[in-house]
């Protein structure tokens, strides 16, 4: 989190997520030099690494919307959960679903499912409609119908675990089902079709 000198938040700033070349997640370390922001790999002790590494690969959750901005300078602390539930979301997608339905396919569908799902679990159902919603505010059409759905779909799986002894593993497991079987919603031809189509 970066304050002004008042000591109010005005911008937060997370590690990104970082890829390694066999789709793996790299952990990541952050320190302040003077002015500037050093990122860094700091993968597990015996963890291997293959190379190259990518940084917030392909269209992930980096950008904030001005609507998820404003609701995140007074909500700092589940905002930054809820941004790590999206890098989970988004690493989890790029190590099942090939990279072209990571934006209007299947991947995307799981994404947006298990991301929310997640947030109802490690956050609260009023912090994951809010960001969820206000991420989607910039968005129009199907597109956005799309998400919007997959969204509400995943928060529901999220209430029905949550509390319960591996919600996320069981979320995730659920999202990948309802992506299987079509109880989620991709975009083919322009148009909003079941997930399965």
């Amino acid at each position: 989190m970066i304050s002004d000198a008042q000591g109010d938040a005005t911008a937060f700033i997370s590690a990104p997520l970082a890829l390694d070349a066999l789709g793996r997640t790299v952990p990541v370390s952050m320190r302040l030099s003077g002015n500037d922001i050093i990122v860094s790999l700091a993968p597990a002790p015996g963890q291997t690494v293959a190379f190259p590494v990518l940084l917030d690969p392909g269209a992930g959750y980096g950008d904030l919307t001005p609507a998820e901005r404003r609701y995140c300078s007074t909500n700092p602390y589940d905002c930054n959960k809820a941004r790590k539930d999206a890098e989970k979301a988004f690493a989890e997608a790029a190590k099942r679903y090939s990279k072209k339905s990571l934006y209007q396919g299947t991947g995307d569908a799981f994404r947006h499912c298990y991301w929310n799902a997640r947030m109802e679990i490690n956050i609260d159902h009023d912090t994951a409609y809010e960001v969820a919603t206000r991420h989607e505010s910039e968005s129009r059409g199907v597109d956005k119908e799309m998400d919007l759905r997959n969204n509400k779909i995943g928060r529901k799986i999220g209430r029905d675990y949550r509390g319960k002894s591996k919600a996320n593993h069981k979320a995730r497991d659920k999202c990948i089902s309802y992506t299987k079987n079509g109880k989620l919603w991709i975009i083919k031809s322009k148009k909003l079709v079941r997930s399965n189509a």
